[in-house]
């Protein structure tokens, strides 16, 4: 496992949590469209800057241990991870709010 990988597991949290505040933001009042978008920014952006931290300890990390190589497909791989954990633990906020404060709509 490349240090970029070690570091992004122990921020992670980071993001489970920002995800799901996030979707907790977007179940109460989710029929307007702009909340969509600027979730979908926000878990763009928050995954982002969790992958730049990564990038950021892992070459560090690399350079106190005196190794030079840096890998860019683990940086890749860490964004899409991130961006997929951001992406879920928001939508399972979401549906938590949904159904905790019953704003949800039934198709008849």
């Amino acid at each position: 496992m490349d240090k970029v990988q070690k570091v992004n597991e122990k921020i992670m949290i980071i993001g489970i949590i920002v995800g799901f505040a996030l979707g907790i933001y977007l179940g109460i009042d989710h029929d307007d469209l702009n909340f969509w978008l600027i979730l979908v920014q926000w878990v763009f952006f928050t995954s982002l800057i969790l992958t730049l931290i990564s990038a950021v300890g892992g070459y560090y990390a690399n350079m106190r241990d005196k190794s030079v190589e840096f890998n860019i497909i683990s940086v890749i791989r860490v964004f899409v991870l991130n961006l997929a954990v951001v992406a879920v633990s928001a939508s399972f906020g979401f549906v938590f709010c949904s159904i905790a404060i019953g704003n949800f709509s039934t198709a008849y």
